[in-house]
């Protein structure tokens, strides 16, 4: 039992362990570095195909960001013209307010005009009456000085009374 003694097993196993060696280096080792170069290439056309996809979704990202810019844009566009649009036909409302308000104005100070020169020109007919009708009847009571002044009083007194 002497550990440094050979021992012909050892030779046989030495010489199947080759044999191993040289059918997996044979057999198996290019089958395994094919697959190890497959599985290399593929983990390397995954990840060159995340980055195009990061680059595809950052590009997809300014242009949505680009559009939402444009899109606030047009937006805030159109706020400024619809308030453009109600600020001018609230003018326009109220300049045709104030034109309405001018004419019934006009209309009423014409109004006013014509019952003032209908109320003159009735008040102007009943003096000639008044007048006429006191005439009358100075000349029935031929009367002196004094009766005409108790005539003409009463007949201010009447005329006052009178509805204009």
């Amino acid at each position: 039992m002497n550990p440094i003694a050979l021992d012909y097993t050892y030779f046989f196993q030495i010489i199947s362990f080759l044999i191993v060696v040289y059918i997996l280096v044979k057999f198996a080792w290019k089958p395994l570095m094919r697959m190890m170069e497959k599985r290399r290439q593929f983990i390397e056309t995954n990840l060159a195909q995340a980055e195009a996809d990061r680059l595809e979704a950052e590009r997809i990202r300014k242009e949505y960001q680009a559009e939402m810019r444009e899109a606030h844009q047009a937006a805030q566009s159109l706020i400024e013209k619809a308030t453009k649009a109600s600020e001018q036909r609230a003018a326009e409302i109220l300049a045709q307010a104030r034109e309405e308000a001018e004419k019934t104005r006009v209309a009423a100070l014409t109004q006013i005009d014509m019952e003032r020169a209908r109320a003159i020109a009735e008040i102007q007919t009943q003096v000639a009456d008044l007048s006429v009708a006191v005439a009358e009847k100075i000349i029935r009571q031929n009367l002196d000085l004094s009766g005409q002044r108790t005539l003409i009083d009463q007949f201010i007194q009447e005329v006052g009374n009178e509805p204009c």
